[in-house]
C-alpha cells in the first residue's frame, strides 16, 4: 500500500475518511452524539486537526483514495506551539458548536491530560480507515514508518482511546495500557504508550 504525507489537497478527503471511520467512535460520538449535526460537526473537528498537523506536524494517508489517514503530533508538541492550536481551535470550531459540545470537548481533554505522559513522545491523536477498507492492512500501513521513526528516535509513542477493542489491536503493535480515566457522564478512556524498541 502506499503512504505518503499528506498535502493541503488532500484535507477533504482525509476529512470524509475520518468522519466515515469515527462515526461510531465513543468519543468523537460523546462530543457530538447527534446524528443530524455529526457530520457537519466531524467535518469541522477533523478539519482543525489537518489542518494543525500539517502546519506543524505529521500527517500521512493511505494511496490516492486516502483509504485511511493518521495524524500526529511530534514530541514536546505541535512545532508551531500551543497558543497556534489553541487560536485555531477557538478561531476555526468553538464558534460553531453549541455551549454543551464545547464543555463536553474540556471534559475530555482534562481526562486526556491527566493520563497523557510527561515526558517527550509522539503522539498518534487520530488514526482512522475507511470503514469499507477496515481489516485490509491500511492501519498497520499507516503505523508502520512512524513506529519505525519511533525506534530511531527512541521516543515514545502515545495514544488514547475509548474504545476496549482497539486495545487489544494496538498490543500487537507493542503498545501497554499506562492509565485511564472516566469523563463525566462520557466514556471510558485508556491511555497506551509503546516504548521504542531497541534494535532499531
Amino acid at each position: 500500500m502506499e503512504i505518503r504525507s499528506a498535502s493541503a489537497g488532500d484535507r477533504g478527503s482525509v476529512i470524509a475518511t475520518l468522519t466515515r471511520a469515527f462515526r461510531r467512535d465513543a468519543i468523537v460520538r460523546f462530543l457530538f452524539p447527534d446524528d443530524d449535526t455529526y457530520p457537519g460537526r466531524a467535518s469541522l473537528f477533523f478539519g482543525h486537526y489537518f489542518d494543525v498537523r500539517l502546519a506543524g506536524g505529521e500527517v500521512f494517508v493511505c494511496g490516492e483514495d486516502v483509504a485511511g489517514a493518521s495524524l500526529w503530533s511530534p514530541p514536546g508538541g505541535n512545532r508551531l506551539g500551543h497558543e497556534f492550536v489553541e487560536r485555531e481551535w477557538q478561531r476555526n470550531v468553538v464558534g460553531a458548536l453549541r455551549a454543551d459540545e464545547v464543555q463536553r470537548y474540556e471534559a475530555f481533554t482534562r481526562v486526556l491530560d491527566a493520563i497523557t505522559p510527561a515526558e517527550p513522545h509522539w503522539y498518534l491523536g487520530l488514526l482512522g480507515t475507511d470503514p469499507d477498507r477496515q481489516r485490509t492492512g491500511v492501519a498497520r500501513a499507516l503505523l508502520t514508518p512512524m513506529l519505525a521513526r519511533s525506534d530511531r528516535e527512541k521516543v515514545p509513542v502515545f495514544l488514547e482511546t475509548g474504545m476496549p477493542g482497539n486495545i487489544e489491536i494496538y498490543r500487537r503493535f507493542g503498545f501497554s495500557e499506562i492509565g485511564e480515566g472516566t469523563v463525566p457522564d462520557g466514556p471510558r478512556v485508556w491511555g497506551l504508550v509503546r516504548v521504542p524498541t531497541s534494535s532499531s
